[in-house]
């Protein structure tokens, strides 16, 4: 969807109060699009957006001017649902199931044939990346998937990791605004580029990238869907959970006002784990906060992939709440690939905390004399980055200096001033989100405006060497 329907979307939601924001109103024109004469019980069914919430919706759109009556598009509401949400289809393109046999699929998608003859033709899969190729099928069976929830009209899309080269037949529906694929092995990148061009797919790019390393950062806040079938290892799916959300669209600026985004996809594959393990695979997807729409068993096949025991589950997840940003960080603490696991003890699958240092240093010496200025600014941080406070002591020394402690529910923070010196010091530990103590200190940092500061982070309760890593703030946004 274009830039000005996004925007006016936004609004609609806000106004209407819907929790599923501008992604469920999009859903509901869709819902009408492709089935317009259902009523409100069944477009509630099937876009899960219960009737009250359905009805104000419809109301807000009228009053935009987008549909003519609350059940109703008209002709001036088809019209701005081609343009602006550049749908296609103004039925159900695959009304049977998504999983159609190559033989079944219909005329209008018979571009998507072609994908079996490149497929053959694809780069041998590197174990040591935890590469096993999906058979011709799997790939057409997920870009039909996507077609049919409505994620590829219109949308951009992002692969993280595409050795499969499900994102060329995606490609051939032409269908897609944007396409986009971030992928660590050259032979990968090579590969998508040659057959891409080949093929003359508009608007598709590769990015040779290793997601352990910072996101590029033309690719952040930019995308509706991610698909993704990370390293089959817990601590590969978080962070490629991290890099999703991070690449998905969660803000908005309107009139120079921040809104925010939800309801944006991720389609992840996965292999299957014993019950303990599979629980913290799904608590990992909700930490990350996704949360599962639809689970497929056994929805991929895999050539020879004995260690996944050729198969695996197909996820359909929507984002639930804003990105916390960690664009600017390393996360190359744990192994990610399995064939790492197996010559590394056992890891535990989340660090217990994180712990943050910093010193902040000021020309001006005075402004350290402010006590309750920098006590109000330190709690404040904490709040701000949503961490619970259970209790704060603080002193003012003689002739000056001061220090602040909060007891929160996830450990503590503390800082102490030494005018004298023109310094400041932070200690911070958290058994919470990453994000959340780099916001704190990144608030800190707007807020005290030191002359110059320097920050480090470290997970702490791994079987790990303790090394702090430095925390650089010069292109995050948060």
């Amino acid at each position: 969807m274009d830039l000005e329907a996004e925007n006016v979307l936004t609004l609609v939601a806000e106004r209407a109060q819907l929790a599923e924001g501008v992604e469920g109103v999009r859903s509901i024109l869709l819902t009408m699009f492709r089935f317009p004469s259902l009523k409100n019980k069944k477009v509630s069914q099937k876009t899960g957006i219960a009737i009250p919430a359905l009805a104000a919706v419809r109301g807000e759109l009228v009053k935009a001017g987008i549909i003519e009556k609350k059940n109703y598009l008209g002709e001036n509401g088809r019209t701005w649902i081609c343009e602006n949400l550049n749908l296609k289809f103004d039925y159900d393109p695959l009304p049977n199931n998504f999983n159609s046999s190559l033989t079944e699929i219909p005329e209008e998608f018979a571009s998507i044939n072609k994908v079996e003859e490149i497929l053959s033709n694809r780069p041998e899969p590197d174990f040591a990346l935890d590469q096993s190729h999906a058979i011709s099928s799997t790939v057409i069976n997920r870009a039909l998937y996507l077609l049919k929830n409505g994620d590829v009209e219109g949308r951009k899309i992002v692969f993280l990791g595409d050795d499969d080269a499900t994102s060329l037949a995606v490609g051939l529906l032409n269908l897609a605004e944007e396409i986009a694929v971030v992928d660590i092995d050259p032979n990968v990148v090579e590969f998508l580029s040659e057959r891409a061009n080949t093929l003359s797919l508009k608007n598709f790019r590769v990015i040779s990238h290793d997601l352990r390393e910072p996101c590029p950062t033309n690719i952040l806040n930019q995308f509706d869907v991610v698909v993704m079938d990370p390293p089959y290892t817990n601590d590969g799916l978080r962070l490629f959970l991290k890099r999703a959300k991070q690449v998905l669209k969660t803000s908005i600026v309107i009139e120079d006002k921040e809104h925010k985004v939800i309801g944006k996809k991720c389609l992840l594959c996965f292999g299957n784990k014993p019950p303990e393990e599979m629980k913290l695979i799904q608590l990992s997807i909700l930490d990350h906060g996704f949360i599962i729409k639809e689970m497929i068993p056994y929805f991929n096949i895999y050539k020879g992939a004995s260690i996944l025991g050729q198969f695996s589950h197909l996820y359909y997840l929507e984002l639930t709440e804003p990105k916390s940003t960690e664009d600017t960080l390393s996360l190359k603490l744990n192994p990610i690939y399995t064939s790492e696991f197996k010559k590394h003890k056992e890891i535990p699958f989340r660090p217990i905390g994180f712990h943050f240092i910093g010193e902040m240093h000021f020309k001006n010496q005075k402004q350290l004399l402010k006590n309750e200025n920098l006590h109000k600014i330190f709690i404040d941080s904490l709040n701000r980055a949503d961490l619970i406070i259970l209790d704060v002591y603080n002193h003012v020394y003689k002739p000056y200096g001061f220090s602040a402690v909060a007891i929160l529910k996830t450990s503590h923070a503390s800082i102490h001033t030494w005018p004298e010196h023109g310094y400041i010091s932070i200690d911070i530990f958290i058994c919470d989100e990453l994000s959340k103590g780099l916001k704190v200190i990144k608030i800190l940092k707007e807020q005290i405006q030191p002359s110059r500061s320097e920050f480090f982070y470290m997970e702490r309760g791994i079987e790990s060497s303790i090394e702090y890593k430095p925390v650089n703030f010069e292109s995050e946004d948060t």
